[in-house]
């Protein structure tokens, strides 16, 4: 994924979808990958009026799903249908408290351990 490009948000925090503004920690022309940290711009939010974030704000998230294929170590490639990512606080912590889909098992060995306690399944 690269600038610009629009994604699905995977949790309940609100935002609908995202369009990357940014993608953190890594050279201007670099594509995010799954585990990365990008900066984006909320497009579309639910109906409900309670949430916090608001059309137009500007929101951390990580990046959960790739569509692109990923080769693991043991020769296994996975690729998920669309790519989504979890927003999140400065300070790593989900902002919603539902993540939706399912999250490879790199989330977990990386050390998010509360967004993997909030998914339902790790692939």
């Amino acid at each position: 994924m690269q600038v610009g490009t629009v994604v699905k948000v995977a949790d309940n925090s609100g935002p609908c979808f995202l369009r990357i503004i940014k993608v953190l920690r890594k050279s201007p022309l670099s594509q995010a990958k799954t585990a990365d940290y990008i900066v984006g711009s909320v497009l579309l939010t639910h109906e409900r009026k309670k949430f916090n974030v608001k059309k137009g704000s500007i929101v951390r998230a990580l990046v959960l799903r790739t569509a692109t294929s990923k080769r693991r170590m043991d020769s296994l490639r996975m690729r998920f249908q669309t790519s989504s990512v979890v927003i999140i606080t400065k300070n790593g912590l989900p902002r919603g408290t539902k993540i939706f889909g399912p999250i490879p098992k790199e989330i977990r060995e990386l050390g998010y351990i509360r967004i993997v306690s909030l998914s339902t399944i790790a692939v």
